[in-house]
């Protein structure tokens, strides 16, 4: 894991024991029942996924990596939408790589460090249209590397799509591995220190992804073992059915959701 770089007004949780990359592991690498679900049903994914979808349909590419990829279901809904792209993943863990390799046989996925410079193999050096990031930037020890090997994985003109969370830092994001959170400047900045041209950084999600965010921090314990380690039953499904139809009339201007959408400059 590379040095942190300092991030300007950047919230910083306390100095932590283990690495970002071994906090990391030690939550994703767990084999939890209720990731899956998570995915498939909590309002959260579900509009991140749907926003995703939408800038994708906003100019035509053929080559897209997702960063920080977990169990590929993100991939998954892309391939269902654009079945002739040439789809790429990255994840910190190796084990995670080959199951997605049995799993999606026609995508191609590599196990990288993406805090470490040089972290992108040569094959893909240049090669993509689009790079997805999601969730990602808020897990590393070094934002700025993590964006700089984005770029290098992306052709001159072409698309960075990112999401991530602003506002405090609270005990859930911390047990999954958040190091810390960004503003909409912070970003941009990031963004232009990294060799992006961000054309649009904004936040969404008010009220109910705030509220929501909150709301499991008043319990973290029960929160995390209800919506992540087991399997959701009526009670779960209920709650994310209810959650999912009140995102819709979340502000798509203001919340503690961040997206930016950036596009390369310079040559390879």
């Amino acid at each position: 894991m590379g040095m942190q770089r300092p991030t300007d007004g950047a919230n910083h949780a306390a100095t932590p024991t283990l690495s970002a990359s071994e906090q990391n592991r030690a939550y994703y690498d767990q084999d939890l029942a209720g990731k899956d679900d998570y995915w498939r049903k909590m309002a959260a994914p579900r509009a991140r996924v749907a926003e995703f979808l939408r800038l994708l349909d906003q100019e035509p590419f053929f080559r897209l990596c997702d960063l920080g990829c977990g169990g590929g279901q993100l991939l998954q809904e892309i391939a269902a939408q654009h079945p002739r792209a040439a789809l790429f993943g990255v994840d910190l863990a190796e084990s995670q790589v080959v199951a997605n390799r049995q799993a999606m046989p026609h995508a191609t996925f590599f196990a990288m460090d993406l805090d470490q410079r040089s972290a992108v193999p040569s094959e893909l050096l240049g090669k993509c249209d689009v790079v997805v990031a999601s969730e990602l930037i808020e897990h590393v020890g070094d934002p700025l590397q993590l964006l700089e090997n984005a770029r290098t994985l992306t052709r001159p003109g072409g698309r960075l799509l990112l999401s991530t969370q602003s506002g405090p830092l609270r005990e859930t994001e911390r047990r999954v591995g958040h190091q810390r959170h960004f503003s909409v400047d912070q970003m941009r900045a990031l963004l232009q220190q990294a060799g992006w041209n961000p054309e649009r950084v904004y936040n969404s999600g008010f009220p109910f992804h705030d509220l929501s965010k909150w709301y499991a921090n008043r319990n973290p314990d029960a929160s995390m073992k209800q919506f992540a380690q087991g399997k959701y039953g009526l009670r779960e499904d209920l709650l994310c059915f209810l959650l999912r139809t009140a995102f819709v009339l979340n502000s798509r201007t203001h919340g503690a959701q961040l997206y930016a959408v950036a596009r390369r400059v310079g040559s390879l």
